[in-house]
Order: C-alpha cells, then structure tokens, then sequence
C-alpha cells in the first residue's frame, strides 16, 4: 500500500540537496513578489513625481540613495533581526512600493508582505587590514546598487560580520520613499520588533494613524486663499539669477552626482557668540547661520542677490510624525544684500526673508518651478546651485536587547547639488559645517578656500557685527585672464557718486551656448521679455536687470559696468546683443566698445529704439509727473490694461501717499501679485527716472559695426538715425502696432521667429 502523496508545497520550502538555504529563500521571496503583483494604491505625490522623473532622466543616478549602518556589539540574535525588517515593512506599507507610469501619469503600487532578504557577509575570519578595506567594499556595494523603481524593492539590507560579537547591519533605502524623518521611525521599530522577537512575542508595532482631515500633500498652505500662496513665490522669485563660484567647471553631459565632504569643527566660542548675536535681533540660530552663508556666497559670485535652497521636513500633522516616507519639501531661500549692509542688518533681513518664506513653505517645491518656470538645464537645480541646512544632534542609534549600538558615518560619495552646507552637531554638542560639493565641478583645494573663507567670517561677524559685508575677509572673484579693466565712465555723463551696477538674470534656454543678452528698458527690470523668453525656450536668453543698489545716470556708466560683469561671465564671447527702447541704446553702447576692444559681436539687434533723441530738460521732472510715467510705462510694457495713476491725481497728494497709491496700484493692474514694500517701490520709481535721464543725455558715438533695426509701423522711421552712426550698415524688420505692441502676441511670435532664424545661422 502506497504512502501518502508528497506535499508540493513542502517540497518547495525545503531547498535541494547542495542549494545554500540562503540563496533558495532569497529565490522564494522573488517567486512570491512575482507571483502576488502589486496593486495600484492612486497616484504618485508631486514630490515623488518629480523624484521619479529626475531617476528616469538620470537612470545610473545613486545620488537618492539613502544608507544608513549601525554597529552592533554583542550577541545577535539573526532570525529575530530578519523578523523584524520583516514587521517594519509589513507596518510601513510604502516600504513595499513601487512606481510605475500608466496613462501619463505616475502612480504608486503596493507589493505583498514577505521576508526583506538579509544577507550575510562573513568576515571574521579574515586578517584586521584586509577586513577594513572589504567592509569598504561591501558598503560601496550597498550603497551603490542601483534600485529599480518598477520592480523593487525599493529596500535593502546587508550584514557584516565582523567578529563573533560584531556585526555591521547597511540599510539603503531611496529616497521616493524615504526621508531624514523616516529615519528614526524606521530604526525605533525595528528595535521594538526585534525585542519582541527576541522574546518570543509578536512584534506589536503602533498601527498607522488616520489624519482627521484628507491627507493631500498637493495642498496648498492656506485652502483660503491657494493663489495667494503661489503668489508670493512668483514674486519672490522673479528674476532670480542661477549663479556659480568662481572656478567651477564646464558640465559635462550627463549626471552629475559624485561628490567630495569635508567636515570643519566651528570654534564653539565663536558659535556661542553668533547665537548671541542672533538672539539681540530676534534671530534663531539658523537665520545667522543663514546670514553668513549668504553673504560668503555674494562676496564669491559678486552678486548682492543670491538664493540657497533648503529642506523642511514636510511633516504638518502628529501622525505624519510616525511615519515613513517622502515628505521633504524644498524652500528657496533668497537673500537681498544690496547697499553694502553691515552683518547685523543681513541677519535682520534673514530673518524677514526666512519668516516669509516658512510662512508658505507648505507650497511643493515643485509647484512652485511649474509655477515660475525657470529654466531647466540637465545638472542644475532650479533656482540655486547652493543648498543650506542646519542639522540639531543627532538621533540615539537604536537600542536592541543584549547589544551596544553605534551609527557608523559613511561618505557616499555623492552630492545633490553644487555645493551644499550641512550644519551638523556632533555628539559633544558643538557645531560642524560640512561641506559637499560635486567633484566634476570643483577642485578640493577651491572649496576647502570657501570653507576657509566661512570660518574667518564668523569670526569677524561676532567681532563686529557692524561690519559691512565688504569689509569681511571673503575671497573677492578674480577676473579671468584676458577681462580688460574696466574704466570709470566720463565725469561729464554722470553725477558724482554715481554707482552703475547691474544683474544678470537667466531668461532660459540652454546655457551650454553663447546667450542672447537683452538689457533692460527704463524700469530697470527684463519683465518685457518675458514672452520673448517664452517662444525661444531652446535659446539660452540672458537679461540684465538695474541692482538695487545702482545710482548710475548715464548709458555710458551703465554700459560699462553691465560690460564688465559680462566679460567676467562670458570672457570668451562671441556676443550678441538685443535690446528694446532704453535696453537697445544700451545693446548698441555694449557692443560699441566690445568692437573698440577687439571683440566679436556677432548680433545687435535694437528693437524700437531712437538713438540721439533728447527731451527738454524740465519734461515732467516733478514727483508726481515721474511716478505717472513710470506706471503708464509699466503698463503699457507688461501689457497692462489697469488704469494708471495720472499726474494730477499723484500731485494732490504728499509724497508719502503717493508711493502708497503706487504700491496698491501695482498690486491692482496685476504688475507684483503682492504689495512691495514700500522702499521697493520708491526705489522703482527712482530708478525710472534715473533711466529716463539717461536716455535723454545719451550722443553715441559711431563705429563700424552691422545693426538690425526692429521698428513698429506706428513708429517713426528709426533707420536714417541708425545710418548715422553705423553708415548703411543696417537691417531693417517693421512690423504691425506700435511701440508697446512689439514684445506682445501676436508680434512678438514673428520677432522670435526671425530671432531664432538668426541665432541659428550664426
């Protein structure tokens, strides 16, 4: 009589003779998540969205990789550590996700509960030299591993062992479903889990708490008023240049994650001081710290206006608090040091900027790009290059029963942006800025003269906070070889004291080709070319905004200066050039002495622009007359149909409800989404007439050099002034409206379409 039939699925448990027992579960473990397919849950977050883009665009991209080790000393208890990743991620659900995109849109799945294969490395026989540079090795490996976000998971682990008694236990996780939040959820469950285990119990782990209100990351901060939010950042950010160190390298293709980390202990006396200095200006320590590295930045780049991007946790409600996953929400932090401040008045200006923008950091990061639109180049972040955090100690390692645990600080090897600042508190309470920046970009030498430069401007701000920021020891740019100086502009075409500084504002496009530079008209801002920008997105368009802190009344002062700050950008050339009304008098007097210096100019373009065309000197030279000019001249060029303000009504009233008038006005015709303060909008109107002044006085002079001249139909006929100062060398393209039109749809389509032609045939 034959005996019972073989049980098939007690056969497949049990491994063949000769199969390691390791390898067979890890083979199981594959057959089950093949087997028992994961489910769409709903779509993918913005910030998991964007994550899952920047992967695809970079597919060898280790840089969201996130490992984390922890030695552990003692008697370990191995099938109780494989239950408890077991339990974590049977708690933490996202810990088995996967991403897939189905209709165009990215949504995420969740796998089936199933053992978190852990394999053992076994070094402990192995001589002491050779073991350090194999648990090198192995933790390279661990990080280093590509994740498949289609497949998973999205999870693993490796154990060292060391020793009889010691183990390293390497946990990677990417960063789409993780972040530095979800670390110490993570480890206290495992520690609870593994304890249970331990001791023969059920690993009892709190389950997930529902939200009182509909979890939606996609919420905007305030539900009352969601376009007041991205109106702020819109604001905020228009016109924000993308700016690099001095001595940063060409990108190459392809990505860029491999990084250097140099870590600088901060004198704790010194930090002592500067948390006392913040202190007596209502600043927490991250504003000064903030304050400080915003202004090592400006005195590097040479631009008093300069961002940092910075993580938040994300975290707005107590059950987010115990949970995993990817809730890190960038904010853009950008500072003003326009007028030479003193480092007390940086901080005070920190701290308004950093309230500002924590009050609307609920904002996605990614909504806000969408939103502002600034230009995408692969290898650079939007807005800043520059990244900034302050970090408060560091979370206990978790304590498992019958060990002694240690987290072991390992350097990846990677970096997320151009340079990136980490203030860090070390176990003994004091500060330490480290420093990641990508190799590709920077030598070490460069960036350990930076972290030089932040550490002897804290000294020097709590020696004196009164310091002006160009008093401080930082490194000023040296210009590159073969920049000619730059000569202060004739005393006779400006006042004294003038000062003519300029910004350079990235338009879009790609910034691997010569730009196109569009100088400002007379408001001083490049906000009429922003449809321009629009229809060429394939072109890499720079303005040049008027700095808040410029005085210069002149085209031949302003010209220089913007020059210079040119040619220490774009040293090489070729140049071209394209302006509208004051910004093609400006166009033409930039490439005028680039001719005189020996320099190519491939392109000038002057759109709508009269050379040599002076106004009575007394033309609406009173207050009120200037501030009606400058609304109806930002009206008109931003396309607005809101009525401005006139003379008259300005004039009957003081000066100080004149500007208050302005600022609403602004607000009303839709120019700023948010009222100005009240010194911006002076400043404005300052600058303004400054230009207009300028324009007034300007008599250029001739060379020989070929212009297009853009004209609109109802302009008068600019040609015959152009020839003479350039003889017959020019070109002529009229098109329908008038002067305002020009830069609008649907003219401005036929402008960009002509421009793109000759951009691509030079």
């Amino acid at each position: 009589m034959s005996g019972p039939s073989p049980d098939p699925v007690a056969a497949l448990l049990r491994p063949p003779p000769g199969w390691p027992a390791e390898e067979h579960r890890q083979l199981l473990v594959r057959l089950l998540r093949e087997r028992l397919p994961a489910a769409p849950t709903g779509p993918a977050t913005v910030a998991q969205r964007q994550l899952w883009f920047l992967q695809q665009l970079e597919p060898t991209s280790t840089a969201y990789h996130i490992l984390t080790v922890v030695r552990m000393t003692g008697e370990l208890d191995l099938p109780a550590l494989r239950g408890a990743l077991a339990a974590v991620t049977d708690r933490h659900e996202l810990l088995r996700a996967t991403f897939a995109m189905i209709d165009d849109e990215v949504v995420v799945r969740i796998g089936p509960r199933a053992p978190v294969p852990l394999p053992v490395v076994d070094l402990s026989t192995t001589d002491a030299a050779t073991r350090e540079q194999r648990v090198r090795q192995e933790l390279e490996k661990a990080h280093d591993e590509l994740f498949d976000l289609a497949d998973g998971p999205l999870l693993r682990a490796v154990l060292i062992r060391c020793g009889v008694s010691e183990h390293l236990l390497a946990v990677t996780v990417h960063h789409i479903v993780f972040d530095g939040g979800s670390r110490p959820v993570f480890w206290e469950h495992l520690a609870t889990a593994y304890d249970a285990l331990r001791a023969g119990k059920v690993p009892d782990l709190d389950p997930p708490v529902p939200d009182d209100e509909d979890d939606d990351e996609d919420d905007l901060a305030d539900p009352e008023d969601p376009d007041a939010a991205l109106a702020y950042w819109r604001e905020r950010l228009a016109g924000l240049p993308d700016l690099d160190l001095p001595g940063v390298r060409d990108r190459a293709s392809g990505a860029l994650t491999a990084g250097r980390r140099l870590d600088v202990p901060l004198d704790r006396d010194v930090t002592t001081a500067l948390a006392r200095l913040g202190r007596s200006r209502r600043a927490t320590p991250f504003m000064t710290l903030l304050a400080a590295y915003l202004v090592l930045l400006s005195v590097r780049t040479g631009s008093s206006d300069v961002a940092v991007l910075s993580p938040t946790t994300g975290r707005t409600s107590e059950a987010d608090e115990n949970r995993i996953g990817y809730f890190v929400n960038t904010v853009v932090l950008r500072g003003d040091l326009a007028g030479n401040p003193t480092f007390a008045e940086v901080v005070d200006r920190v701290r308004e900027l950093t309230l500002g923008a924590y009050a609307h950091m609920a904002v996605p990061f990614e909504r806000i790009v969408d939103e502002v639109r600034p230009a995408r180049v692969p290898g650079r972040m939007p807005f800043s290059q520059f990244a900034f955090s302050v970090e408060g100690r560091p979370a206990p390692p978790p304590r498992l029963a019958g060990l002694s645990t240690a987290w072991i600080d390992v350097d990846t090897g990677t970096a997320k942006f151009d340079v990136q600042l980490d203030v860090l508190r070390d176990d003994s309470g004091g500060l330490v800025a480290a420093w990641t920046w990508r190799d590709e970009l920077f030598d070490p030498a460069d960036l350990a003269a930076v972290a030089d430069d932040f550490v002897a401007l804290l000294g020097a701000v709590v020696a004196d906070p009164q310091a002006t920021v160009d008093a401080l020891p930082v490194r000023r740019p040296v210009p590159a070889p073969g920049v000619p100086a730059v000569t202060p502009p004739p005393a006779a075409r400006t006042r004294p004291g003038a000062t003519a500084s300029g910004t350079l504002v990235h338009l879009g496009g790609p910034t691997d080709r010569p730009p196109l530079v569009l100088p400002h008209p007379v408001s001083g801002t490049v906000g009429a070319y922003a449809e321009l920008a629009r229809l060429l997105p394939a072109y890499h368009l720079v303005g040049i905004e008027s700095a808040a802190d410029a005085t210069g009344d002149s085209i031949d002062a302003l010209a220089e200066a913007y020059l210079a700050e040119l040619l220490a950008r774009w040293p090489a050339g070729p140049y071209r050039l394209c302006g509208w009304s004051m910004g093609g008098l400006l166009a033409y007097e930039m490439s005028r002495r680039l001719v005189r210096a020996g320099r190519d100019v491939d392109l000038l373009v002057v759109v709508d622009t009269a050379p040599g065309q002076a106004r009575p000197a007394g033309e609406g030279s009173d207050d009120a007359a200037v501030a009606a000019r400058f609304a109806a001249d930002l009206a008109a060029s931003l396309g607005r149909d809101h009525p401005a303000p006139t003379a008259a009504t300005l004039a009957a009233l003081p000066v100080e409800e004149q500007t208050m008038l302005l600022r609403r006005w602004l607000v009303d015709a839709g120019v700023t989404p948010v009222a100005l303060p009240v010194r911006e909008v002076r400043r404005r109107v300052e600058t303004f007439a400054r230009h207009v002044t300028a324009v007034a006085g300007y008599r250029p002079e001739g060379v020989e050099l070929p212009v297009t001249v853009v004209q609109a139909s109802a302009s008068p006929r600019w040609q015959p002034r152009w020839e003479r100062y350039v003889g017959a060398r020019t070109t002529v393209h009229e098109y329908e409206g008038d002067h305002y039109s020009l830069l609008r749809r649907p003219t401005v389509e036929r402008i960009a379409g002509w421009l793109a032609r000759a951009l691509d045939g030079l």
